[in-house]
């Protein structure tokens, strides 16, 4: 398997080039992936870490317009977006 390394210009669709970052997004987004970083924990379970990428995203994305819910799903099943 030969990889090819792409730049983000190339990679990405046209449409999203034409997005304007906001600087503020780019910040929270940083922020939040540190602290996703640093409580993470090489020795707990794939449950701690769902928990974990749950929050991040939420702080990053859907807070406060939109919520994540489990809906008829176990305890061990991955984390589903509806």
């Amino acid at each position: 398997m030969n990889l090819q390394l792409l730049k983000p210009k190339k990679a990405l669709n046209k449409a999203y080039l034409k997005i304007k970052p906001i600087r503020s997004e780019i910040e929270a987004f940083k922020e939040n992936l540190t602290a996703l970083l640093d409580n993470s924990n090489e020795v707990e379970s794939e449950e701690f870490h769902k928990n974990l990428v749950a929050d991040f995203l939420k702080r990053t994305y859907y807070d406060p317009n939109y919520f994540m819910l489990i809906k008829g799903l176990t305890r061990n099943t991955d984390i589903v977006l509806h």
